[in-house]
């Protein structure tokens, strides 16, 4: 998003604005401390048209064009509303999750996170493979407790189990903040995780992109990763943590970012947020809440700080140019 110039009035900076929109260009005005009125456009691809239409409005405010864009763009923004209403009614009725377009689109992450979830889980047993799931738990120390106990425990392991925190990360093998996410402990947690994740993740890349996606897995795997292994223990796997994640941001960035055409619907928050409360419950068993909670945060503070702190940073930046 970016800025294309300023206008002197309200009633100049909503007549252009009306305008605009009649044009296929999607923005909004914003007021400056100097009481004029700044006008922003969404699509960087658009700023130089909309600058031409900028001029041509300061030369000429009262010619037909502008004049009568305030109906038309009323006109189209009923209609819009009315379409998108659709939208919203048959992703919910179909997908049972409340946003567009997820479901024409099969994302390179998501697949891929998804093969490395299948390998990983099979490979270690659903984790009951000691040997396996201890290359790719967050920490061995779990199993370190029991080797000591025995008789002929080494002294490198009771050294390496006196490290307080993280003591094979400390020692070079960072991976293990983030292979967690791949092990999976049941079918059902699997199945469950990868079907959020694919809705959700496919979601994330068709908006933001492949790259994006890949890092906000891995920054949010280790966060959802250590605050759960500071919390209860190094015996945990699963992606429920980066899902939760995925939810956070989308439903923030939904919810208040500028321009956005698309957002969670009510019943997914509700059943994301019932879900999450449940499993403190511990009906469904040990499940690994810290990580789930960890991962709600990180993405909830990401989506909106994207939505509405980065933008007012770049606005400000904007306006010491």
């Amino acid at each position: 998003m970016r800025r294309v110039g300023n206008l002197p009035t309200a009633h100049d900076a909503s007549a252009f604005s009306d305008f605009l929109h009649t044009r296929g260009i999607e923005n909004n005005a914003e007021t400056e401390d100097d009481g004029s009125f700044s006008i922003w456009v969404h699509d960087d691809d658009q700023v130089a048209e909309a600058g031409e239409h900028l001029a041509s409005y300061r030369s000429a405010p009262d010619s037909p064009e502008f004049r009568d864009a305030g109906t038309q763009a009323g006109k189209l923004r009923q209609a819009e509303t009315k379409a998108g209403r659709r939208r919203r009614s048959e992703v919910i009725d179909e997908a049972r999750i409340g946003y567009e377009r997820s479901r024409h689109f099969s994302g390179i992450i998501p697949l891929l996170l998804l093969v490395l979830s299948a390998a990983a889980t099979l490979w270690t047993n659903y984790g009951h493979d000691r040997k396996a799931f201890g290359l790719l738990a967050i920490s061995e120390r779990h199993y370190l407790h029991e080797q000591l106990s025995e008789e002929n425990a080494s002294p490198e392991i009771a050294a390496l189990i006196s490290t307080r925190f993280l003591p094979e990360v400390r020692a070079g093998q960072v991976w293990r903040v983030f292979t967690p996410i791949f092990v999976h402990m049941s079918l059902a947690h699997i199945v469950m995780n990868m079907m959020v994740l694919f809705q959700l993740g496919n979601f994330f890349e068709s908006r933001f992109g492949p790259w994006r996606l890949l890092w906000f897995v891995l920054g949010t795997a280790a966060i959802s990763n250590v605050m759960e292994y500071w919390w209860s223990s190094a015996n945990f796997g699963g992606m429920s943590g980066v899902v939760y994640a995925l939810f956070g941001f989308l439903w923030m960035k939904g919810r208040f970012g500028r321009g956005q055409d698309w957002q969670l619907s009510t019943q997914t928050v509700q059943w994301m947020l019932v879900w999450l409360v449940l499993c403190y419950t511990g009906v469904f068993g040990p499940i690994a809440n810290a990580a789930h909670t960890g991962g709600l945060l990180a993405g909830v503070a990401w989506g909106f700080g994207s939505a509405r702190v980065w933008p007012l940073i770049e606005q400000r930046l904007a306006r010491g140019r």
